[in-house]
Parts: C-alpha cells; sequence; structure tokens
C-alpha cells in the first residue's frame, strides 16, 4: 500500500502525519474536508485510475461543488478515460453550468468526447421524460 501527500503527491511507504518533502499536516488537511471536497482533491492524484474513481464518485454523489472541478479536469487532461469519466459523472450532476460545458464538447475534435458528451446529455434528457 502507498500514501500520498495531497499538497505534493508524494508517496510513501507509511502513513505520515506530516508530509517530509512540502511539510503539509496531512492529517489535519483531510480531517478539516468533506467527502466531496476529498474527492474533489482526488482529481489531482497521479494515478489515473483514482481521477477515474473520484470523477466516478462526484457523479453519484451528485454535488454541485464537483461541476467546476470536473470541467476543469476535462478541459486539462489529455488522457481521454479521465476525461470521459469526467464527463460522464457531469452528465449525473444536473448543473446548467456542467449541461452548457456538455453541450459545448459536442463540437469537441475528438470522437470519444463527443460521443461522451452526448451520451450524458441523452441522460439529462430521459431524466425529463414523464
Amino acid at each position: 500500500m502507498r500514501f500520498f501527500c495531497p499538497g505534493c503527491w508524494k508517496d510513501f511507504a507509511e502513513d505520515l502525519e506530516r508530509c517530509p518533502l512540502c511539510g503539509l499536516d496531512i492529517r489535519a488537511f483531510f480531517a478539516s474536508r468533506d467527502y466531496v471536497e476529498k474527492l474533489i482533491v482526488g482529481l489531482s492524484h497521479p494515478h489515473q485510475t483514482t481521477q477515474i474513481r473520484a470523477a466516478s464518485l462526484l457523479g453519484k454523489v451528485g454535488d454541485d461543488r464537483a461541476v467546476q472541478p470536473l470541467i476543469a479536469i476535462v478541459e486539462r487532461t489529455h488522457d481521454v478515460y479521465i476525461a470521459h469519466a469526467a464527463i460522464a459523472a457531469l452528465g449525473m450532476i444536473r448543473h446548467p453550468a456542467g449541461q452548457e460545458f456538455l453541450a459545448k464538447l459536442l463540437t469537441h475534435p475528438v470522437q470519444i468526447i463527443r460521443e461522451a458528451a452526448a451520451a450524458a446529455l441523452s441522460k439529462l434528457d430521459a431524466q425529463h421524460l414523464p
């Protein structure tokens, strides 16, 4: 098992209270954040699978605080799998800013991104049906 500092993402073999690299009090950092905030931090994790899992969980939780961080990860990543997970999560969160962003992605140059946005928007539309 590996442990990571959420400040600098240095990894360690043991669970440390303070990061020896950047000095962050890791325990205080996590103690001061709720579940959604911790998941948002996970969007910046160095491992792809952790980012994907965090995005998926944020979609399931459906908290509006996740919308801007999910948009930001789609805009900054070059990994289509991470982008796909974030787009799907945006489709689960009923927020106008997320829906507007998804609509813009319909003209994205990468086909998998366009398709993910279309699928997310169609799920939103299906939720409105009687």
